[in-house]
């Protein structure tokens, strides 16, 4: 005989952050959509549901506005309609075809293959922390033409805001830290930006990604 559970897997358990697969067949076959309480939004598990939910204008991402607001400001994740295909389309071009071929991929092979060595003849490794949570933000600082020197500054901060992100206890010193990296992103940031639209540069470095235009000052 089949029983069903009678209750949702609940995704902030212990058991959950342990091994999640077992909850994720449970949430398949039972659970498909699940109103999260502490979010405030659903939890979609099933393939054609997740789909749908990504064309079909009744559903929403404005549960970002609270969750990364605070720290990332407005961003694409919360746009949805012809305000997120817009900006969808600006950026879209950069990451395929030539432009990813010929100005990116050197930068992301570079990265990868830097962080390997770190500890390719270590007995041991952890992936995640000394791989998986740095690469991207490796790559992206590179592409944006920043300081290599301050990769481990920037992964500070971006563990900082991830973690604010996932603050769905509100534990406030996780809330602070995830505001202070806001602030000293910005501050780091900003007079770059600045300087580079005073140049008529672009936020990227000419070695990553030439500007089909410039910005103007």
């Amino acid at each position: 005989m089949i029983t069903t559970p009678s209750t949702a897997p609940d995704i902030l358990s212990p058991e959950f952050a342990a091994d999640p697969y077992p909850a994720y067949r449970t949430m398949r076959a039972d659970f498909p959509l699940i109103h999260h309480h502490t979010t405030g939004g659903y939890i979609v598990s099933r393939y054609e549901d997740v789909a749908r939910a990504f064309k079909d204008p009744v559903f929403t991402s404005h549960n970002y506005d609270w969750q990364s607001e605070p720290v990332h400001g407005r961003t694409i994740l919360q746009m949805d309609g012809r305000e997120h295909s817009v900006r969808r389309a600006l950026v879209a071009p950069a990451f395929r075809g030539k432009d990813l071929r010929e100005k990116f991929l050197p930068v992301i092979e570079r990265n990868s293959r830097e962080l390997i060595d770190a500890f390719r003849d270590a007995p041991e490794a952890d992936l995640v922390g000394q791989y998986a949570t740095r690469f991207p933000i490796n790559v992206i600082v590179d592409m944006l033409g920043l300081d290599r020197a301050d990769h481990g500054r920037f992964h500070v901060w971006y563990t900082s805001m991830i973690d604010f992100l996932g603050n769905l206890s509100q534990d406030p010193e996780i809330a602070a830290a995830g505001l202070r990296a806001r602030d000293e992103l910005a501050a780091y940031m900003i007079p770059i930006i600045q300087d580079r639209a005073r140049t008529r540069g672009t936020i990227c470095s000419p070695s990553c990604a030439p500007p089909r235009s410039t910005a103007r000052g």
